[in-house]
């Protein structure tokens, strides 16, 4: 798998647009995927901060990790609700 690949899947699954990066500049409260170095990291942006950073050396065992975290969190899902709407 590669990012367009899993872009595709992100899409498909319906996944919040807002809920994650797949482009060089980090939106806040979102799962990032990154090249760096001379591989890929999957990493949480939240206020300017990179937190839960982990590192791949190919581009598809990094896509699959940052698909699986996503897929783990149902509020970034288009059709979570909060529990707090009247």
């Amino acid at each position: 798998m590669n990012s367009a690949d899993l872009f595709t899947i992100l899409v498909t699954e319906g996944f919040r647009s807002s809920a994650y990066s797949l482009e060089s500049e980090d939106k806040d409260e979102a799962l990032c995927l990154r090249v760096e170095g001379h591989g890929w990291c999957v990493y949480y942006s939240e206020r300017g901060l990179q937190t839960d950073k982990t590192y791949f050396l190919d581009e598809s065992s990094a896509c699959e990790f940052f698909l699986n975290e996503m897929r783990e969190d149902p509020t970034t899902k288009i059709s979570w609700k909060s529990g707090f709407c009247m």
